[in-house]
């Protein structure tokens, strides 16, 4: 017995000792390495940008909406009792204020799924049938092509209560590049490019329309070749001549990136959809890969007469007004 109970005692505290200097011995592990964060691409910077300021336009109209405009008696009544008039009425302040403030082109009121008319504009009425997905959401941001032929952001919202209608604000979509040179300028000189998808576009349509634009670009006529057309451009880069922009119109219209080493430049494409998946446009940037400023030899292949274009599209102008 006291064999045995020696044995166990030593067993013990052998086995304590052993535990303790397992608990003392130092652990050591390897340090993950860092991975290291790759600089983003043009391409990716772009589309990056493009997508946080869709989701930036479309918090701030959806906010303003519903502190202001929502939360305004006369509006909300004006729309319980259907009465256009006075909706359009109550509403006509904002309009202005989001115009002024948010760069805002439109606000809408619709009624009904089908109907809808612009504030601050008795003309403008007409019919377009809201998507059968957003009839029941609350609110929703999308690009649509109104019936004016403009390309918008648009941001939709219900109005509480049973058969109110529905309130819509929507920006062109020249406006919603205005902040993408900015952001590129790191890689150089940069240009902007805006187009629309010619499906279904009317060609008068589109005519009046480029012509109202401030920022129109120079020599950009309709390219029948093509399924894109030209609406205005902006940023530090060289304009290009019509020649030089129908190209750049083919290369964009089949590539999300593409090179044109006689003209030093580089660029990529960012397509535009509707709900239902169509195209509707594209945002198109360019970049001088030149250290040298380009000169006059970059349009050699334009052998028409910049001026006398300028001038027949200027009479094709007047003809369609």
């Amino acid at each position: 017995m006291k064999k045995t109970s020696l044995f166990l005692i030593f067993s013990f505290l052998f086995g304590n000792i052993a535990v303790s200097a397992e608990a003392q011995q130092v652990i050591k592990v390897e340090t993950p390495v860092v991975a290291t964060v790759t600089e983003q691409t043009p391409d990716e910077k772009m589309k990056d940008f493009f997508h946080s300021e869709e989701a930036r336009v479309c918090t701030e109209l959806r906010t303003f909406a519903k502190e202001q405009i929502f939360s305004d008696q006369k509006f909300m009544e004006a729309a319980r009792d259907r009465s256009t008039r006075r909706v359009v009425k109550a509403a006509s302040k904002y309009a202005k204020a989001l115009a002024k403030d948010y760069d805002a082109d439109f606000v809408f009121y619709h009624p009904n799924t089908r109907f809808f008319v612009r504030i601050n504009d008795k003309n403008y009425r007409g019919r377009m049938r809201l998507p059968a997905d957003l009839i029941d959401s609350s609110s929703a941001c999308f690009w649509e092509r109104l019936p004016s032929q403009d390309l918008v952001y648009s941001v939709l919202m219900k109005i509480d209560g049973e058969k109110t209608g529905y309130l819509k604000i929507s920006k062109k979509l020249t406006r919603m590049v205005g902040n993408i040179p900015d952001a590129l300028s790191q890689y150089g000189k940069v240009r902007i490019y805006t187009a629309l998808d010619k499906t279904g576009l009317k060609k008068i349509s589109w005519f009046k329309m480029r012509r109202s634009e401030p920022n129109r670009t120079k020599y950009s006529g309709w390219c029948t070749a093509e399924n894109l057309a030209f609406l205005t451009s902006i940023g530090t880069g060289e304009s290009l001549a019509k020649k030089q922009q129908k190209k750049l119109l083919s290369m964009s219209d089949q590539t999300g990136h593409f090179v044109l080493p006689e003209l030093n430049l580089s660029g990529g494409a960012l397509s535009l959809s509707g709900l239902n998946g169509q195209r509707l446009g594209a945002v198109v940037y360019t970049l001088d890969t030149s250290k040298k400023n380009k000169s006059a030899d970059a349009s050699s292949e334009e052998k028409e007469d910049p001026v006398e274009e300028e001038n027949t599209e200027n009479i094709l102008y007047r003809f369609f007004d």
